[in-house]
């Protein structure tokens, strides 16, 4: 009887499975279906990259940048869902460095604006603790940036600075 029922279900069960949508594999994708944004003068087939640390002093950030680092934005808090953070007329930047001042903030997205018009948008996605941070690479090396749009999660409560070099 038990066997009866369990071949029922099965059965029945068949035409929802046989129904589903085939999942997207990433071989199927083409560029345009990409989530990051790249600079056209960049190459097409290296996305962005980043990397987190959890100390910037026992980073090697902090050793390979000393003296470098230039503050865009010092203690943005994340109450709001965006920021939006001018940087034109401060110079040209190869890395982008967020770090957690205060709080827990959970930055979401980051797009960079540069003074050609062009974006590079990163997802983020990372709740940094105090101290803890991401530093981006820009694509196309040395660039002037325009402004920065910091995309936050309001309920994570915290604060923020930029660094540049």
């Amino acid at each position: 009887m038990k066997s009866i029922t369990l071949i029922a279900a099965l059965v029945a069960g068949i035409p929802v499975v046989a129904s589903a949508a085939p999942a997207v594999r990433v071989a199927d994708r083409d560029d345009s279906q990409r989530t990051y944004v790249r600079d056209r003068a960049y190459d097409h087939d290296r996305p962005y990259s980043r990397e987190h640390y959890d100390r910037y002093d026992s980073s090697h950030f902090s050793r390979d940048f000393r003296g470098r680092w230039v503050t865009l934005a010092r203690a943005f808090s994340a109450r709001s869902d965006r920021q939006f953070i001018n940087v034109s007329g401060q110079g040209r930047f190869r890395k982008l460095r967020v770090e957690a001042v205060r709080g827990e903030p959970r930055v979401t997205k980051i797009a960079i604006e540069f003074s050609d018009r062009t974006t590079q948008a990163v997802d983020l996605d990372a709740r940094l603790s105090a101290g803890a941070g991401e530093v981006i690479d820009l694509n196309g090396g040395d660039r002037r940036i325009n402004r920065i749009i910091v995309y936050t999660d309001p309920g994570s409560r915290g604060s923020y600075s930029i660094y540049g070099a």
